[in-house]
């Protein structure tokens, strides 16, 4: 399983490399929980690919780190669209440096084979894909495991983007 996910990201962040306009990429890197309460330490992990002006892809996970690793994992794919406004416009000019996300999607668990759609919003956004960097606080999440028959939430107190495509360096 992690050698197909593995696999899935790789490609997912290959193909828009040479893409142009608004195919911006990002790896993110950050906290995140989805259980109640946590037992150990967890973290969140991210490939990001802007679609449009306004519109982004994420392929993510949250795995345990402590006490065993990688023991319980959750995986998803979300849409999500930059409320205040452009994320980014495929040139030298910056999007908007704070925003907000919405975003809708689903998610997998390993640990009990749930699965189901989950809605989610990150109040604050600071900086953008021409910058290179991006900073996500407090990404909250619900979803439904249609699986289990039960109610999914996520947090993350910060994640941080780091831009490989599309930033400052891209148009000088």
């Amino acid at each position: 399983m992690r050698r197909i996910i593995i696999a899935l990201i790789i490609f997912i962040s290959i193909i828009p490399l040479s893409a142009g306009d608004y195919h911006d990429v990002s790896f993110s890197i950050g906290h995140g929980i989805y259980r109640w309460p946590e037992k150990g330490i967890s973290f969140s992990y991210r490939v990001n690919i802007g679609l449009s002006e306004r519109w982004e892809m994420d392929v993510w996970g949250i795995s345990e780190l402590l006490p065993i690793p990688f023991a319980d994992n959750m995986f998803g794919i979300d849409f999500s669209a930059a409320i205040l406004g452009p994320r980014s416009t495929a040139s030298k000019i910056a999007g908007s440096g704070m925003n907000t996300l919405i975003g809708i999607g689903g998610f997998y668990r390993t640990g009990n084979n749930g699965a189901g759609p989950m809605i989610s919003i990150t109040p604050l956004t600071i900086g953008s894909p021409i910058s290179g960097r991006r900073e996500r606080l407090f990404r909250t999440a619900v979803g439904y495991d249609a699986v289990n028959n039960g109610v999914v939430v996520l947090f993350s107190l910060i994640d941080i983007d780091f831009f490989v495509r599309g930033t400052y360096r891209d148009y000088f």
